[in-house]
């Protein structure tokens, strides 16, 4: 049997089906404030299902706080951090997170 490599992590092979919903964005501040501002803080809440295989299903519900910065006209991530509501993390590996 010949094996097929799509050029994924081994941990993404078979490569996982999911789903990222976010909600509950909001704009903590802007700087300068102003019509244009160059960087934005904001907070959002998600929810992450992941299926691969037949049997692994992974939920992951949180909260992300991002700082967004201006960078040649387009909206780039300067920091983020991710806040998991789970006290125990089942998923094998986080390869599918953004």
């Amino acid at each position: 049997m010949k094996q097929i490599l799509t050029g994924v992590h081994w941990a993404e092979e078979p490569p996982s089906r999911i789903c990222h919903m976010v909600s509950n964005v909001q704009i903590l501040d802007a700087t300068p404030a102003g019509p244009a501002p160059t960087e934005v803080a904001v907070k959002s809440r998600f929810l992450i299902y992941r299926n691969r295989v037949e049997t692994e299903t992974d939920f992951l519900v949180g909260k992300r706080e991002d700082v967004l910065r201006r960078v040649d006209g387009a909206w780039r991530i300067a920091r983020r951090k991710i806040v998991l509501d789970q006290s125990v993390l089942l998923a094998k590996n986080l390869t599918f997170f953004f």
